[in-house]
């Protein structure tokens, strides 16, 4: 990842725990891991769960990116770019295929936290 992509603004998981990471495939193969949102932006997400993952470094993803209180669902592809193991949680993070389109109640958050 280069730098210019690393240096985004980023919404962080105290402004994100209404949404949730959902895979519902991995490399081809349907899955359902449901995880919760550590920070985002347009090209990247980072995501962590309590227990075990079965997510490795290069896994293929797809799924959404739901927020069920405001009734947004984003659809994502990507490239599991990170997977770090925590005292109780696992965290990774996810290299978008393509940029996302952030909606808006998404970007006030950023907006708020800049």
């Amino acid at each position: 990842m280069n730098t210019k992509e690393r240096n985004r603004e980023r919404v962080s998981a105290s402004e994100m725990r209404e949404f949730q990471i959902k895979v519902y495939q991995k490399n081809g193969e349907a899955e359902f891991i449901q995880c919760f949102i550590k920070n985002i932006s347009e090209s990247g997400m980072a995501g962590f769960v309590t227990g075990t993952l079965d997510l490795k470094e290069s896994d293929l993803i797809s799924g959404v990116i739901e927020g069920e209180d405001f009734n947004i669902k984003i659809r994502y592809e990507g490239t599991i770019s990170w997977v770090k193991a925590g005292v109780d949680s696992i965290q990774f993070g996810v290299t978008f295929a393509k940029e996302i389109m952030l909606p808006d109640v998404l970007i006030a958050r950023l907006m708020a936290v800049a």
